[in-house]
């Protein structure tokens, strides 16, 4: 074996020994936080399951600021496809195509608050505006918050 591959061997061995023992440790507050925004039950042909699957895991490992994305931008797709069914058209502007379900009466008044506290401050977290919290602690609460609702929504939408 030639000392191209030994380096290669080892520097697999290290990694994968580093990323065992983060996992080790991590793995209470990763079981602790999977049990707070558990993957909901949508049929796995479902539109968006698998994007909205990844909240619940981006969440579970602790990658907030991920997480409030991803939420947000899965609650725009689950706007637009229902305006696109629905009126075979959306509008560029979410808080418009809400309202819009809103109005018509496909969503009440509590899917609609929900779809408003996901986007609230989207352009900052979707932009990384330098006014977005870094705490994880808070960014953790606005995650668990946002995928919260998503689940609600989604079973709602899609029950």
């Amino acid at each position: 074996m030639d000392e191209k591959t030994k380096r290669e061997l080892h520097q697999r061995a290290l990694t994968a020994d580093s990323m065992k023992q983060e996992f080790e440790q991590t793995l209470p507050e990763r079981v602790e936080r999977y049990l707070q925004v558990k993957p909901h039950g949508i049929i796995p042909n479902a539109p968006f399951a698998v994007p909205s699957s990844e909240c619940s895991l981006l969440f579970r490992d602790g990658h907030f600021y991920a997480c409030i994305a991803l939420v947000q931008a899965v609650a725009e797709a689950i706007v637009r496809y229902i305006c696109d069914i629905d009126f075979k058209k959306h509008n560029k502007v979410f808080e418009k195509n809400v309202q819009k379900l809103h109005t018509r009466k496909f969503i009440d008044d509590k899917l609609s608050e929900a779809l408003l506290k996901i986007w609230d401050r989207r352009d900052d977290y979707h932009h990384l505006n330098s006014n977005v919290k870094s705490d994880r602690q808070t960014l953790e609460n606005l995650a668990r918050e946002k995928t919260r609702l998503l689940v609600e929504i989604e079973s709602r939408i899609f029950e």
